[in-house]
């Protein structure tokens, strides 16, 4: 009655058209008998379960999902002990399986890595941390970690992290919620998240953490709000976390929760509709998650599509005067998002652009020096569109000419303004300038710079100096072209 459900980041392709927040069955996982306690993870755009309970025994044998045909195909067995409650984890194209409790009651404290090139396994460095089973795994940037678990009635709290270019491990700050066996992992936007279980108390739990390796440290979050309980899986899709199903000592549990990190906050989601509601297993990508096996014997394998959500974060790179980056996060269950920009004018048209999912910038050209644009983003989901994000609003570099159409291109770092700035710009030819401070209502404050400039780059300090906060504008002036910049002062 233990298990361990895990998410990995993975690209898998699929063509079936789904409503946003819903399941849909898909073919059985290989083999005569289904399974329980197992493990999952994904090499490039495969999923693979192995290992587990069927029936009497732990299974070593493993097998490969293709989402685009919808069809198991049977792999190398594991090359160590058959197990149950097992760590696995995938990340640079190979698989890792280790630790786990083995038919003969023992628990284990190998690893193995799987590379599907060759179909085979390969013995990598014993956990240090000692033998143990049913606790959690994830992987941040190429590194994975392993933390918590149980062996016999000895619950553990101790995390490490596993560095495959070297085969080594190295040992990181103990588990936020203490010494707990039963819980799933999960990782979302360079964090790591884990939660449920129960303890050396035998106490069913609810609480959620949250790991940053930067600080290799660990922070409470908000509770998961189901009813408290163990073997649930884990996975997130685009910006959220998910966790659900599971058991307690009494009943078994089909509720699906998403996390919101931004928000610290849960909402329930559709509920899974399979059969094995404990100790299953979960891999999700950017748009949908695939869970199955567990409950008593389970062989069910079900694909998730989320709510179609609009991007968000959108952020604004690399300005010109005629040209800008707009970028966003990945939201869940996208296949492509649409984009609409225009310049910030009554009446003005908007333009729009489409983008493969696998791309959540575009770079948008021939726009006009010197003026407000704004731009938007929807998520298409297969047959569904999200709304529109927030509007984001830039403005484009300067460019202003001599007699003869030389350039200078003018750019104000930081604005907004805290403090000061830096007003920088490059003069191509010997020409006069002039620069202005406005209120938004049209008052001159100062003039800032009246100078004859010579060729080449050229920088202007800007403070504050004692201006209050609000919307103000700069004017450049030479004997070609006037034009202002909006500026923003916090």
């Amino acid at each position: 009655m233990k298990a361990i459900a895990l998410l990995l980041s993975l690209q898998l392709i699929t063509v079936t058209v789904c409503n946003a927040d819903e399941w849909i069955q898909r073919s059985d996982v290989g083999g005569t008998i289904g399974r329980r306690q197992a493990v999952a993870f994904t090499i490039n755009d495969k999923a693979y379960v192995g290992t587990g309970s069927p029936v009497f025994s732990v299974g070593k044998s493993f097998w490969e999902y293709d989402p685009l045909s919808d069809t198991w195909t049977q792999k190398a067995d594991l090359a160590g002990d058959g197990r149950e409650n097992a760590f696995a984890f995938s990340t640079n194209g190979k698989g890792y399986v280790g630790l786990g409790r083995s038919d003969d009651c023992c628990y284990l404290d190998d690893f193995w890595e799987y590379d599907p090139i060759t179909n085979n396994w390969t013995s990598k460095s014993a956990f240090p941390g000692g033998s143990r089973a049913a606790g959690f795994a994830f992987c941040i940037d190429n590194k994975c970690y392993v933390g918590a678990g149980v062996k016999g009635s000895n619950f553990k709290s101790d995390f490490w992290e596993y560095e495959p270019t070297t085969d080594t491990w190295a040992q990181r700050a103990n588990y936020g919620g203490g010494k707990v066996g039963y819980l799933p992992g999960f990782s979302l936007n360079g964090k790591g998240y884990a939660g449920t279980g129960y303890d050396n108390t035998v106490t069913l739990r609810n609480d959620f953490w949250e790991y940053d390796p930067s600080l290799n440290s660990w922070s409470h979050k908000t509770n998961f709000p189901g009813t408290v309980r163990y073997g649930c899986i884990a996975f997130s899709i685009g910006p959220f976390g998910y966790l659900g199903t599971g058991i307690n000592f009494d009943s078994s549990f089909n509720e699906i929760w998403q996390y919101n990190p931004s928000g610290d906050e849960w909402v329930q989601k559709a509920s899974y509709p399979g059969d094995g509601l404990g100790f299953a297993v979960a891999v999700s990508n950017e748009s949908y998650a695939y869970v199955g096996t567990g409950g008593p014997i389970g062989k069910q394998w079900w694909q998730y599509t989320p709510d179609c959500t609009p991007p968000i974060n959108l952020t604004t790179l690399n300005i010109t005067s005629s040209s800008a980056k707009l970028k966003w996060e990945v939201a869940a269950g996208a296949s492509k998002y649409k984009v609409q920009y225009k310049i910030d004018s009554m009446g003005a048209p908007w333009i729009a652009k489409t983008v493969n999912a696998a791309n959540t910038s575009i770079v948008i050209n021939n726009l006009l020096a010197g003026a407000q644009y704004k731009w938007k983003v929807r998520s298409i989901c297969s047959s569904e569109k999200s709304a529109y994000s927030p509007v984001e609003k830039f403005t484009t570099q300067l460019r202003f000419a001599s007699a003869q159409d030389q350039t200078a291109l003018l750019s104000v770092y930081p604005n907004p303004i805290a403090q000061s700035s830096i007003i920088s710009f490059i003069a191509e030819e010997n020409s006069y300038l002039k620069i202005e401070l406005f209120e938004a209502n049209g008052r001159s404050i100062r003039t800032l710079e009246e100078v004859m400039l010579e060729p080449g780059r050229h920088e202007i300090p800007f403070d504050r100096d004692g201006l209050s906060a609000g919307i103000y504008f700069l004017k450049f002036t030479n004997p070609s072209v006037t034009e202002t910049i909006k500026i923003i002062i916090e």
